[in-house]
């Protein structure tokens, strides 16, 4: 089970909000590749990372989560889920979990960028509930943020645009 958890995009506040549901239960640290204030990495609790734009993203945040001892990955930016989907057992390989939905269901699910704070949000991790809401049914495979904007929709992969 992961014990330290990085969630991407972490000056935002999307992703303050998913570390406060998950900082009960784990480790929280804050990544970005958005230029993070000084005082805010001096607190441990953030951590500066290249962009999505770098040549080797994957390869850089893989070194990143080992040298801060990451179990699990949280990623929220839209363009680092297609880069992390297919670096997946990459990441497996040295321990680290990305909580987001296997390559190959990301393109069938509903994507819901910048969701609106009155939805509640629920994190997967292989369809087990790890914080949030509730949910009837749990689907298996799944792993990620995710809302259910109305009763009678699907569930949602939330992500930060861009």
């Amino acid at each position: 089970m992961a014990s330290r958890i990085l969630i991407t995009h972490g000056t935002r506040p999307f992703a303050q909000r998913v570390g406060k549901l998950l900082r009960d239960r784990y480790e929280v640290r804050f990544g970005s590749a958005d230029d993070v204030p000084h005082v805010l990495l001096q607190t441990g609790n953030y951590i500066q990372f290249p962009g999505v734009d770098t040549a080797a993203f994957e390869h850089e945040l893989l070194r990143t989560c080992l040298d801060n001892h990451i179990d699990a990955v949280v990623p929220l930016g839209e363009k680092e889920m297609g880069l992390l989907a297919r670096a997946q057992l990459l990441f497996a390989e040295y321990s680290i979990a990305i909580w987001m939905p296997d390559g190959g269901y990301l393109g069938g699910l509903n994507l819901l960028r910048n969701p609106e704070r009155q939805w509640p949000l629920v994190v997967l991790d292989h369809g087990v509930a790890v914080a949030g809401a509730q949910l009837e049914e749990q689907p298996t495979a799944l792993s990620g943020v995710f809302t259910r904007p109305s009763p009678t929709e699907a569930l949602a992969l939330c992500c930060i645009a861009g």
